[in-house]
């Protein structure tokens, strides 16, 4: 049994969840049982469609220390031979006496510390970046690093029929969207000449507190078009012609699908990668939400390039798809499984610069 200990609620990104069923999803494929860990009892509706088993341990999303007592009699109940961690709230004295019991395999994201578990994910490195290894150099630690390990959903693994693009843009913030910039693009593409052909699939956010604003929107135009809960993001993703999306695991996705896409961060973890998809031209980078008063000025120009620029939508798109393959979650399960050929790297990422 592959055990996953992971969030989502109003603070955290429904993306942790979702990677986290991602590689769960490949680690059935392999004959492993999974089980879910959560502090609270919110989002499971999504592990109960896809039929994973979860427990509530009733306890703090942000004190993952006050948790332990109950994690541990879970753990010596439960067949568990790899835990997967994806909080960025573990420290690393919780997951050191974590992974005493159980080998640990942590999803580093933020690259705070070197951490003392049995495994680290960290994929979002770029081609030719080195460093990350060499720090766990000293310790007995086996790292999963690059972007061949980006775990997404089986349905984004490339290989698919490309079929034809209509005029639409697809929006989506993620979980939320707490500066409400959905409403505020749309309200300017509507009147943007440029646009006036295009209809805009949004993607509310479950935990979206602007979700009545946007009905309104959508009620007084059919070329609003709300989507929520959705299972087939890939689908929306492969038919629109551009795409407006927060930093997250949804990058990764579109790149994968080969959508021309303009990204933003409202989240300090979002940044780093959305600003260096734009130094690679793999995406155009508006800037972040919090701290950008012009950001709707700045993804509306963006949109605009790639639309009188077809030759870069192109060039863009080819480095999107040579970066991503879609595959990284098998790759992670074979690891966590037991497999021998999770570092397979199947040509993926190893030259972006187009």
């Amino acid at each position: 049994m592959i055990g996953f200990r992971v969030d989502a609620n109003e603070k955290i990104a429904t993306g942790h969840l979702m990677r986290c069923m991602a590689i769960a999803t490949e680690c059935k494929k392999r004959g492993e049982d999974c089980l879910f860990l959560l502090a609270e009892e919110k989002e499971t509706l999504r592990l109960k469609e896809k039929r994973f088993s979860y427990r509530i341990l009733h306890s703090r999303w942000d004190a993952m220390e006050s948790e332990e007592e109950t994690l541990y009699e879970i753990l010596a109940r439960e067949p568990i031979r790899y835990l997967v961690v994806d909080s960025y709230q573990a420290t690393a004295a919780y997951l050191r006496r974590l992974n005493r019991r159980v080998p640990v395999l942590y999803l580093d994201d933020m690259e705070r510390e070197v951490y003392p578990v049995s495994a680290v994910l960290r994929y979002a490195k770029w081609p030719g970046e080195s460093g990350y290894r060499e720090r766990y150099a000293m310790q007995d630690t086996v790292v999963l690093e690059g972007m061949q390990y980006v775990p997404l959903r089986e349905e984004f693994a490339d290989g698919k029929t490309e079929r034809e693009r209509e005029k639409s843009i697809l929006l989506t913030t993620g979980g939320t969207d707490p500066e409400n910039l959905t409403g505020k693009l749309l309200q300017r593409l509507l009147l943007e000449e440029a646009f006036l052909e295009y209809c805009f699939d949004v993607i509310v956010g479950s935990m979206n507190m602007h979700e009545d604003y946007l009905q309104a929107m959508a009620r007084q135009t059919p070329r609003i078009r709300l989507h929520k809960n959705i299972n087939n993001m890939e689908y929306f993703m492969r038919r629109c012609e551009m795409a407006v999306s927060a930093g997250g695991v949804t990058l990764f996705e579109l790149c994968a699908s080969g959508v021309p896409t303009v990204c933003f961060s409202f989240a300090d973890n979002q940044a780093g990668f959305a600003k260096e998809a734009a130094r690679h031209r793999i995406m155009l980078y508006a800037g972040d939400a919090r701290d950008n008063p012009g950001i709707v000025c700045e993804i509306l120009k963006s949109l605009r390039l790639y639309q009188t620029h077809s030759d870069m939508r192109r060039e863009y798109v080819s480095r999107m798809k040579k970066l991503v393959d879609g595959r990284g979650a098998g790759r992670i399960a074979a690891f966590l499984c037991g497999f021998e050929s999770y570092e397979c790297w199947m040509g993926s990422a190893d030259d972006v610069s187009g």
